[in-house]
C-alpha cells in the first residue's frame, strides 16, 4: 500500500487509491500524524470525490492541509500545518506542482 524511499520519501508515504475500501485506514494514519500523498488517478470520480471529502474532514480536524501535488489534480498531499514547513516537503511540492 505504501511505497517509502530516501529523503523526503522517508516523510511522505506514498499511496495509490482504487476505491473507497480503505478510507478509515487512511484516517487513522492521518490521525497519527502521517503525511500522505494519495493518487487518485485509478479510482472512480464518485469514490475518490468521496474519499477526499471524508479525509478532507479528518485533516481540517488535526489542523492540516490538503495540496494538489499534481497538476492533473489527481493526486493530493495531506499533511499536518508543520510538514508543510519541512524544506524536503517543500522542494517535493515545488518540484511536482508545477
Amino acid at each position: 500500500m505504501a511505497l517509502k524511499h530516501e529523503s523526503f520519501r522517508e516523510k511522505i508515504e506514498f499511496i495509490t487509491v482504487e476505491d473507497n475500501e480503505h478510507s478509515l485506514k487512511l484516517a487513522d494514519k492521518l490521525l497519527e500524524g502521517a503525511t500522505l500523498c494519495l493518487d487518485f488517478t485509478n479510482c472512480p470520480k464518485d469514490q475518490s470525490q468521496r474519499v477526499l471529502d471524508f479525509l478532507s474532514g479528518v485533516n481540517y480536524a488535526t489542523d492540516g492541509y490538503v495540496r494538489p501535488v499534481a497538476t492533473n489534480k489527481n493526486i493530493f498531499i495531506f499533511a499536518l500545518k508543520e510538514s508543510f514547513k519541512d524544506p524536503e516537503i517543500k522542494e517535493f511540492l515545488n518540484k511536482f506542482s508545477r
